[in-house]
């Protein structure tokens, strides 16, 4: 029983989309011109954050997504390596018209923290995932942050 799972399937860690040469050039000016601001105004450590937050952005866009082994099992979610127990989560909902594909949104006991967001491969069925889940979770209608989704769109340019 410890070992069982109910379900499984591979999907990327989050959505990635290739970056045109432009969307560096405006990543590099701006952070550039933010930095060079802060110089000028004696603001030295925060100039120095810009350049490291600029630099860091500029890596991380350009790495390709990781696939993640997601499987539902008697005692939670195992994403990748890290164990999502069904204790941690009140509710759930499989968010099926998302831009980037089928998602399951869990909302954790503690409300300070974030919706979790776990995203489903295309080839899973979206019935099968909901009867599975509905045996440990209760089913509620959950939506991200307009943040979120607003970050997530300005994240897909380029």
């Amino acid at each position: 029983m410890e070992n069982q799972i109910f379900l499984e399937w591979q999907s990327p860690e989050h959505h990635f989309d290739k970056k045109r040469a432009d969307w560096y050039w405006i990543l590099g000016i701006i952070t550039l011109a933010i930095a060079v601001l802060s110089f000028y105004f004696n603001n030295f450590l925060f100039g120095v954050f810009i350049l490291i937050a600029g630099i860091t952005l500029g890596f991380l866009s350009y790495q390709e997504t990781k696939t993640l082994e997601i499987k539902l099992t008697p005692r939670g979610i195992v994403s990748g390596r890290f164990l999502h127990p069904w204790t941690s989560y009140r509710s759930f909902w499989i968010e099926d018209e998302h831009v980037h594909g089928y998602r399951l949104l869990l909302r954790p006991v503690n409300s300070f923290l974030p919706l979790t967001i776990i995203p489903i491969n295309d080839e899973v069925e979206l019935n099968e995932v909901q009867d599975i889940l509905l045996e440990f979770l209760d089913e509620e209608f959950l939506k991200e942050s307009a943040v979120h989704k607003w970050f997530d769109s300005l994240m897909a340019k380029g």
